[in-house]
């Protein structure tokens, strides 16, 4: 079985007496020559000792552990592993459980008796109330750099960092308002991020406009330690700019929810025919009857000169059931349903991405032993990759999900209970349908003839999740 090497060094910037990745290498390969401990596995963390939740390498150290594969862990002093006295009592208990022992070679602390236990618990006491310290001076410290406009960190996208302090950076701060528009023009957040990620050759992340357009500093604000500093440099964007990029991510938010405010049944359902955007709801309400009479148009055509045209929710609806009463003859489900093949080529790649990922952390720390980059490069190096790390593992549970192959029997049943029970199902209960377990409807309307402004309305397919 094998030996894990716990090292962990802090993000804080100051020096740590005797805690620098090569004296813990050194002292630890040492105690296990000593103590004829074989088969040394590494693992090393960037990061705070307070608490494990985001240290990837000590998870995985802990799988290890858990898994059988690991039956010591040697580290330099308890506190490389926790200052959290409750994290340490956890910790002591699994590895027990799965007989593995702890070694610290500061400490001399042996886990197996109860006086060892003991002494582990009052060291590790006195860890955590040392860190709640120097955590209560930092963060003191981070307020009142950041009240006198002072930029702590690497700058973020779209400014330069000129003593201590952020400026605008003009080409960045160009493509990033390229983005904006495209958003502004009609398309998703995402779709904008890839064209001009692509475009300009940049390396943005998925999500990263919409943490660009939240993040205090576009407008010119600083968040510290619960505490907004606002107008403290000039901002990427006006705060009307923001507001009203926000109201559209709002008004394009997830769509498969269980509560509804509205009863409009094909709520961001409906795909306009000319330009395959998704349709805005509008909702006049009835003279007559008081009530809510609903229509879908596309706000996209109108921006782009195609002119502005709409669809009723009742025509829409007759068109729905038609389409269900002739049979679901093209109904389309999700697709990394389907194509198995596709979805192992994506765990493929994924994988080997990983393994990417963890050459690359090596490369990254070894240059840093070799003294060939400063510590704050390799603290932002090694968060960036366990960022993309945590990511991938993420994205692999979602493809490791075994999920059935849909048969032609299946989507017959699912047709024909469609035809049978959404005609008797009352509004709220359609509403939950559609919104809950239909993707998209794609409709086209020709115009009949002999008339200037009525229209024959067909739905053509409906993508379900």
């Amino acid at each position: 079985m094998a030996t894990a090497l716990y090292m962990r060094v802090s993000t804080e910037k100051q020096e740590e007496h005797g805690a620098s990745l090569q004296t813990q290498k050194e002292r630890l390969h040492a105690y296990c020559t000593l103590k004829g401990l074989t088969d040394i596995k590494e693992y090393l963390d960037v990061g705070s000792g307070r608490t494990t939740d985001k240290r990837v390498n000590f998870k995985r150290m802990m799988d290890d552990v858990k898994n059988g594969y690991v039956t010591n862990v040697v580290i330099l002093k308890l506190d490389r592993l926790t200052r959290s006295i409750i994290d340490l009592n956890k910790l002591i208990q699994e590895l027990n459980e799965k007989d593995c022992q702890l070694h610290s070679t500061t400490e001399n602390i042996d886990t197996t008796t109860a006086s060892g236990r003991m002494m582990m618990n009052l060291i590790g006491t006195f860890a955590q109330w040392e860190s709640e310290t120097i955590s209560e001076r930092v963060s003191t410290n981070m307020q009142t750099n950041a009240r006198k406009g002072l930029w702590q960190s690497v700058p973020p996208f779209g400014f330069n960092l000129v003593d201590q302090r952020l400026e605008v950076n003009w080409k960045e701060q160009s493509v990033l308002l390229e983005a904006f528009e495209l958003v502004l023009s009609g398309s998703s957040f995402g779709n904008a991020e890839r064209t001009i990620s692509k475009k300009h050759n940049l390396e943005w992340y998925d999500g990263f406009l919409v943490k660009k357009l939240r993040a205090p500093s576009t407008v010119g604000d600083m968040y510290r330690n619960g505490e907004l500093v606002k107008d403290l440099y000039p901002p990427l964007i006006t705060k009307e700019y923001k507001n009203k990029l926000l109201s559209i991510l709002g008004e394009r938010g997830a769509p498969r929810q269980i509560k509804f405010k509205s009863d409009d049944l094909f709520r961001r359902k409906i795909i306009c025919h000319k330009c395959s955007s998704v349709m805005g709801l509008r909702a006049n309400r009835s003279l007559r009857t008081n009530e809510y009479l609903y229509s879908y148009t596309c706000h996209h055509c109108a921006r782009n000169g195609r002119g502005s045209h709409s669809v009723g929710e009742k025509v829409l609806e007759d068109a729905f059931i038609k389409r269900l009463r002739e049979g679901l003859v093209n109904i389309k489900f999700n697709q990394s349903d389907l194509q198995s093949d596709d979805k192992q080529k994506e765990i493929n790649k994924l994988k080997n991405e990983l393994k990417a990922l963890e050459r690359q952390k090596k490369r990254v720390q070894k240059a840093w032993i070799q003294e060939m980059m400063e510590m704050d490069e390799l603290i932002e190096h090694q968060n960036e990759i366990d960022e993309r790390v945590i990511e991938v593992e993420e994205r692999l549970k979602t493809l490791n999900v075994t999920t059935s192959t849909i048969t032609d029997d299946e989507i017959l049943e699912l047709q024909s209970t469609l035809q049978e029970h959404y005609e008797l199902m009352s509004k709220d209960e359609k509403v939950l349908f559609i919104q809950q377990h239909i993707k998209e409807i794609h409709y086209k309307r020709t115009k009949l003839e002999g008339y200037k402004r009525k229209y024959n309305t067909v739905v053509t397919d409906i993508f379900f999740y």
